[in-house]
């Protein structure tokens, strides 16, 4: 980013949320750009030849999953058209459909020569523009794949992509024993992406994401790129045109949420892929590189989630935090009633310094965003304002499902009261504890709800100081 480019981005934020979170936001990208030490590296030919062999192999045993790729072209550069659909072309896994459905004006000669050279490409003049989500949904009426993937016109995949995609849908037809596809329990898939900067051809700020969190999505589009669906389940959920701007936010949230907020919660049917096999290409006016481009794309956004919340009973209104695309769920009438899926919900412990001391936990009983300052929200993710799933909250500060206080008060050798929702009575009894007795009692009974099912649920904005 050039500085008069940053510059103007701080200014504006500024106007938008003052000058005390300008300052923080400003200091905090100056950190990341220090800490960032990212450098794409592409796998080496060796690697590629070797994944080429093991699916010559596969073929030949047969019974290989097929995907589709749709990818809705609209006055798509002849440039970046060329690039993404050599991404395409150049995968190590072959048994693909490649689908573009044109809504531009004019066909294009170029789709319809690779289409000629290729049976895999498949390329559809839809004559009309229908919008992003109707021109999507053409492509997916076409699609006949096992699994749908979704790739933006301008942007690329890795050549290890569908090969990833493909290892993760083989291990689980493999554990459940399964011969088709469609009887996957696997519903949506999703890896790691970076940024591509079309100007100086370098690879930059890496979406290093986390495994499966439904309150993360909650509260900002995580998932995003590359996303792989199975093909029954998209085409029931399409695309929905009144939310086009935030049309991918709109069908993850409807897709998850359908497997996340029952019973048990969703580790077998949503996988993640630590790998970067997306590259976002970054261009004048494309939202990668300008999130105020699209400013009304967040505000469809909010309204996917209001709406998300409405159809699954959620007594909740959404509001739209201080960075563009990230929000906030404000539950209106009881906390349990409105999520059964929530065993327990905890907030935020700050020292008197103002840093964070405590408050969530991994399974390990470290401290997640350890000694942060109050005001820092984490990095480009923003991970630490924002509400989200975890292994454990602290006792401290808890709200709890009526049925788990029998085993919390069995832990802690003491009465329970809300310490979350209301001031708690417990503070001088827990005051007389060490750290590490705390944590393993928050560690402790926190194992309990999550092994029946239940999420824990960390919600920063409700600050304890101790």
């Amino acid at each position: 980013m050039g500085i008069k480019n940053a510059v103007s981005k701080t200014i504006a934020y500024a106007k938008r949320n003052g000058a005390k979170a300008a300052f923080f936001a400003a200091f905090e990208r100056v950190s990341d750009n220090f800490r960032d030490k990212y450098k794409y590296q592409p796998l080496g030919k060796d690697v590629l030849e070797e994944q080429r062999q093991e699916y010559k192999l596969l073929m030949q045993a047969g019974n290989c999953v097929r995907f589709s790729i749709v990818v809705p072209l609209f006055n798509t550069p002849e440039k970046y058209l060329k690039e993404m659909i050599e991404s395409v072309i150049g995968q190590t896994y072959g048994n693909w459909e490649l689908v573009l459905a044109d809504a531009s004006m004019s066909s294009s000669d170029i789709a319809q020569e690779y289409a000629d050279k290729d049976p895999r490409i498949r390329y559809y003049h839809l004559g009309v523009n229908r919008g992003i989500s109707g021109n999507t949904n053409a492509g997916l009426e076409k699609a006949q794949g096992d699994y749908i993937g979704l790739l933006d016109h301008d942007d690329l995949l890795t050549p290890d992509a569908l090969y990833e995609v493909s290892k993760v849908i083989r291990k689980s037809m493999k554990t459940n024993k399964l011969a088709r596809y469609s009887d996957c329990p696997l519903r949506l898939i999703y890896s790691d992406e970076d940024k591509y900067d079309d100007n100086k051809g370098v690879y930059y700020e890496p979406h290093i994401k986390p495994p499966f969190n439904m309150d993360y999505l909650m509260s900002n589009n995580y998932i995003c790129h590359f996303t792989v669906m199975r093909a029954d389940v998209i085409r029931r959920l399409k695309l929905r045109d009144k939310y086009d701007g935030a049309q991918d936010y709109d069908l993850f949230l409807r897709a998850c949420g359908e497997a996340a907020l029952t019973m048990p919660a969703a580790g077998n049917q949503i996988v993640h892929i630590a790998k970067v096999l997306y590259h976002w290409r970054c261009h004048r006016g494309s939202t990668a590189a300008n999130p105020a481009s699209k400013t009304y794309a967040y505000e469809a956004g909010k309204n996917a989630l209001l709406d998300f919340c409405t159809k699954n009973n959620i007594a909740a209104d959404v509001e739209s935090l201080q960075h563009l695309g990230f929000y906030r769920i404000n539950y209106t009438e009881d906390f349990f009633n409105s999520r059964k899926d929530v065993g327990c919900i905890g907030g935020k412990l700050l020292d008197k310094k103002g840093r964070i001391c405590g408050g969530i936990y991994k399974k390990d009983g470290s401290r997640v965003y350890d000694r942060l300052p109050e005001g820092f929200s984490g990095g480009p993710q923003h991970r630490a304002v924002l509400q989200q799933d975890c292994a454990a909250v602290d006792i401290r500060c808890i709200s709890i499902r009526p049925e788990f206080i029998p085993i919390f008060e069995d832990i802690t050798k003491t009465s329970y009261s809300d310490s979350f929702f209301a001031a708690g009575v417990n503070d001088s009894y827990f005051e007389a504890m060490t750290d590490e007795v705390l944590m393993e009692m928050s560690l402790r009974f926190c194992e309990e709800v999550r092994k029946k099912g239940f999420r824990i649920l960390w919600d920063p904005k409700v600050v304890k100081r101790v």
